[in-house]
């Protein structure tokens, strides 16, 4: 794609062949994607620290037995966003990479234009969840929810469609002290069921998998 600004993609998948045949496939694209050397492990990647990667394609079930949430939680600590690239079976793990912060889910079995797609739309900012995922994990019986009331969903879901504060007040007839009252009980409510929402992005990401508001995918 010409004038595309180069995406700098790793790969963390203990299987080589995996690693070495995506870093083929994407490079094959025709997008301004370039691939840099990936690992076995998070732990393996964060040592050599390559600063230069923009997405990193995360297996959810590493050889060494790491937690996704640990994994997706380092990654982004150092500046990389998170693309869950796995079959995807396990739904409480994809919960817990998603509970770390990672940007979205791809499976593994998706033809790799998908998966190119996806890598822009993570590198964009936008959050990539199909409805397929979602729908598996809301229906986990191991989930914890959050059991917002109805008050807390309305103002948790004009929070997350990008309104601010005042705004959200005028539109449900509630003082801006309210609200912010409201958002402080939600942060608490996520907080107590260990899925943190301290930052917006946060609490965009627990109204998406509950449901409140729509996923961002990306625009094929």
């Amino acid at each position: 794609m010409n004038g595309a600004p180069e995406i700098v993609v790793a790969i963390i998948d203990d299987h080589e062949a995996i690693r070495v045949g995506m870093s083929a496939a994407l490079r094959a694209s025709g997008r301004s994607l370039r691939v840099i050397e990936g690992a076995a492990t998070v732990a393996d990647f964060l040592a050599r620290d390559p600063a230069d990667a923009d997405v990193v394609l995360l297996d959810l079930n590493l050889g060494d037995g790491s937690d996704p949430k640990d994994n997706a939680e380092a990654l982004r600590a150092e500046g990389h966003r998170v693309l869950v690239y796995s079959i995807a079976d396990n739904v409480r793990m994809l919960r817990r990479a998603l509970a770390g912060g990672a940007d979205g889910v791809c499976r593994k079995a998706e033809p790799i234009a998908e998966t190119v797609e996806a890598i822009v739309a993570v590198h964009e900012g936008r959050q990539v969840i199909s409805q397929e995922i979602l729908a598996a994990i809301e229906g986990d019986a191991t989930y914890v929810a959050a059991a917002l009331g109805p008050r807390e969903r309305e103002v948790l879901s004009l929070y997350a469609a990008g309104l601010e504060i005042p705004p959200i007040g005028r539109t449900l007839y509630i003082t801006e002290n309210s609200v912010k009252e409201y958002l402080k009980r939600i942060r608490a409510k996520y907080t107590q069921v260990d899925r943190p929402a301290a930052s917006k992005l946060e609490l965009f990401r627990r109204a998406v998998e509950d449901g409140i508001v729509p996923p961002v995918e990306p625009r094929f």
